[in-house]
Formats: C-alpha cells, sequence, structure tokens
C-alpha cells in the first residue's frame, strides 16, 4: 500500500499539468494561424503623406567667427565684448571684498590696543602702591626687598 500511494501521486500531478496544455493549441501552432486567416480583414486603411516639410541641418563650428575674420580686420557693427558674468541680479563684480574678515580685523586690533593699555595703567596702578607702601614704612622701607629694587625693574 505504501509504494502505490507516491505512484498515484506522480500520475495525479502529471495528469493536472499536461490536461489544459491540451486543451489551447500551442501559441506557433497552425490552427491558430488558420484561424487568424479565416477573419475578416480590418476596416483601418492607413495612407502614407508625403511630408510637407523639409529640415536642413548645417554643421557650425565652435569660435568660427573669430577664426574667419584676419586679425587686423574692423569687427563687425554692433559688436561688443562679452559680459565677463551675468545672473538675474546683474553682473558679477571683478573684485570682491570680504567685509566681516575686515571688520573682525579692525575689532581684533581696538581689542589689542585696549589690552595693552589695560596692562600699562594696572602697572602704573601698581607701582603707585608699592611707593605709597614704601613710604609709610620707616625708614621709606629699607629693610624691605621691594621698597629697595628700583621701579623699572619691578
Amino acid at each position: 500500500m505504501r509504494s502505490r500511494v507516491p505512484g498515484l501521486t506522480v500520475w495525479l500531478v502529471i495528469g493536472a499539468v499536461a490536461s489544459p496544455a491540451a486543451q489551447h493549441p500551442a501559441p506557433g501552432s497552425v490552427e491558430r494561424v488558420r484561424a487568424a486567416l479565416t477573419k475578416p480583414r480590418s476596416s483601418l486603411n492607413l495612407t502614407v503623406r508625403q511630408p510637407d516639410f523639409t529640415v536642413e541641418i548645417h554643421e557650425r563650428r565652435p569660435l568660427q567667427e573669430v577664426f574667419d575674420r584676419p586679425a587686423w580686420a574692423d569687427p563687425a557693427p554692433g559688436w561688443r565684448p562679452p559680459a565677463l558674468g551675468t545672473t538675474a541680479f546683474g553682473t558679477i563684480p571683478i573684485v570682491s571684498m570680504d567685509l566681516l574678515a575686515i571688520g573682525g580685523a579692525i575689532a581684533r586690533g581696538v581689542n589689542d590696543v585696549r589690552r595693552a593699555r589695560a596692562a600699562a595703567n594696572a602697572s602704573e596702578e601698581v607701582s603707585l602702591a608699592i611707593a605709597s607702601y614704601c613710604a609709610g614704612q620707616p625708614d621709606a622701607g629699607a629693610g624691605i626687598q621691594i621698597c629697595r629694587t628700583s621701579p623699572a625693574i619691578r
């Protein structure tokens, strides 16, 4: 009984695959072509029209007008030199400056001068404070080292 089940299954699969193919003729079969030939002709008639336009193509060499005219000949009337660059907003400038960078350099210079002035003022204030301290000490601070050193060294 076991040996018959796989054999029966194989025959059922072969029969299922073969039966639809047997009902329809193959795409290239003679019967399909004969059936198509027995149909009436199409009522659509196409007429071939003669073209009513012409197209001429002329090759244009790049820079042809520059090299065809000798260098000593006058330019054509109405000729102008080409624009350097144009946009929707006008021409592109030849020279441009970065104003933000220039402003930043000026600001850095001003800050450097302020820092130097503040350092000089602070140094002067310290020198005056030391001088007033030394003046308030006995013997003008002769025994104190900061009072003995020259103000130029401090």
